[in-house]
């Protein structure tokens, strides 16, 4: 596994509500699935991508708290859905995330 793609993960500041760089890691990126839909007389697309990551002390925080940091891949906003230390190893980290485009 390469770990060629740059990546920034973002931390959502509660006072202000603004987003902010919290880590740059490389990553290897692979598809999940993507999806097109019509919304309101608009095209939207969907994109699942599984961003795998040598783990860090700082990425245990997202743990817990998927909600609170984002991906920021190619320009591209991806929500963080799920984050997976394969059996606690603290070797590699899947981050699955969700970009939406309209």
């Amino acid at each position: 596994m390469v770990y060629n793609r740059p990546i920034i993960i973002q931390k959502l500041n509660e006072d202000t509500e603004e987003w902010s760089d919290y880590l740059r890691l490389r990553s290897f990126v692979n598809k999940s699935k993507g999806s097109e839909y019509l919304s309101s007389g608009s095209i939207q697309y969907s994109q699942e991508l599984v961003f795998n990551v040598r783990y860090c002390t700082p990425l245990k925080l997202i743990t817990l708290n998927t909600q609170q940091y984002r991906i920021v891949f190619e320009g591209v906003i991806y929500d963080i859905e799920d984050y997976d230390d394969y059996m606690l190893k603290h070797r590699n980290v899947k981050l699955l995330g969700i970009g939406r485009y309209e």
